[in-house]
């Protein structure tokens, strides 16, 4: 039952208009907010965590005003992967991003789209494609009906989707030793530490993070692209920033260089609070022993 009704969802937004899949999109967003569930808890925590010397009416709007942003960019996103080819219309660049990135890619040694959590990240992948060919990390979704959506809609953009395993690293050191681009989501959190993750600094509180990008910045000398797509809403478009990564991410350290990194994401997130995922639950630590912030208490 739920996934038929899911699929209907996903019709439905692949034959509108992407204007009106945007103002669904909000109005998804607003009743999350209402519903007070899950994804508001999350929210309302971590901007506790993250903005303290903000009064709580302060944060408890933008709590709101972030459930609506990120219920437009996700059903946009769906519309992206699922209704005509760029019918969407094209991101706004007024600031050289694709002049940069070629700059980047230009040096021989690959190029990192280091995509956080934040806007549309999928808008991203049509730019990355403009600039050279490109491979997408991502992790298959629960939902059997998201994972060949997902894949299906990126190969769409022309970006090879590779999975979070073995042969899914392998494709990503291909990529960069042929000189072309990866996308990866820096702010996923891993499965667990060690080799994949370690515990580095996000906003000031511990938080696991990747260490797959600084090894490699490390064995390939690419460049490190921060960038997102965020909409708008006074001109009805998504436009587009971007700023390179500190050569720190590239440390030997794997815990200065998952802080470097982390210090990129939150950059974009305090630039952009409302059009980043504060629903999602960055500062959970696998095996910790502590009462988790997210704990209804």
């Amino acid at each position: 039952m739920r996934d038929r009704l899911l699929k209907g969802l996903i019709r439905l937004l692949g034959v509108l208009p992407f204007p009106w899949v945007g103002r669904l999109g909000d109005g998804i967003g607003w009743l999350l907010y209402r519903l007070n569930g899950r994804e508001v808890h999350n929210a309302r925590v971590n901007l506790a965590l993250c903005f303290p010397d903000w009064r709580a009416r302060e944060r408890e709007r933008l709590v709101r005003q972030n459930l609506i942003e990120t219920g437009r960019s996700l059903a946009q996103m769906v519309r992206i992967w699922t209704g005509r080819p760029r019918d969407w219309g094209d991101v706004v660049d007024e600031n050289g991003f694709l002049a940069f990135g070629s700059e980047l890619i230009g040096r021989g040694r690959g190029l990192i789209f280091t995509m956080p959590h934040l806007g549309n990240w999928e808008l991203m992948a049509y730019l990355a494609t403009r600039i050279a060919p490109a491979t997408a990390l991502y992790r298959p979704p629960r939902l059997k009906v998201m994972d060949e959506l997902m894949r299906r809609g990126r190969q769409r953009s022309g970006i090879t989707p590779v999975p979070t395993d073995r042969q899914g690293l392998k494709a990503l050191h291909a990529t960069l030793k042929r000189g072309e681009i990866v996308g990866i989501l820096p702010d996923q959190v891993p499965k667990s530490g060690g080799a994949s993750g370690v515990v580095a600094p996000f906003f000031g509180h511990p938080a696991l993070t990747m260490t797959l990008i600084s090894r490699l910045v490390r064995r390939h000398g690419s460049a490190v692209l921060f960038c997102g797509a965020v909409y708008d809403r006074k001109l009805g478009r998504y436009r587009v920033y971007y700023f390179e990564g500190e050569p720190m991410i590239g440390d030997a350290s794997p815990e200065s260089a998952a802080a470097a990194l982390n210090r990129g994401v939150e950059r974009l997130a305090r630039e952009f609070p409302t059009h980043y995922q504060w629903t999602y639950r960055r500062f959970q630590l696998p095996g910790d022993r502590r009462p988790s912030p997210y704990a209804k208490r």
